[in-house]
């Protein structure tokens, strides 16, 4: 069965400031927090060996657009890029922001 895609545009004040406001803000930061905790072993893991004298920090961190609140998850080390590139930690740790 072939999906429909439906694109549609928010011409209503009030629903542009719902998607701004501090509520979806808040959920959002609660799902990228789970993310990064989700996530963070498995690169901890994956780069112990990296021998590298940097820890691997993940962030989690929120923001607030022009049109809406977004939130993002970022892991710092020099080898991360490619952790997550062969192993897809952060694609994995989605379904943990689901609930």
């Amino acid at each position: 069965m072939a999906q429909v895609v439906v694109a549609f545009r928010l011409y209503s004040r009030g629903a542009k400031d719902l998607l701004r406001s501090d509520g979806v803000r808040e959920d959002l930061g609660r799902r990228m927090q789970a993310v990064a905790e989700w996530a963070g072993p498995y690169f901890e893991q994956a780069l112990a060996d990296s021998h590298t004298r940097y820890p691997v920090q993940i962030i989690a961190d929120t923001y607030t657009g022009r049109s809406r609140a977004g939130a993002t998850a970022v892991a710092i080390h020099p080898g991360s890029l490619r952790v997550e590139q062969e192993h897809g930690y952060f694609r994995g740790a989605m379904s943990a922001a689901a609930d």
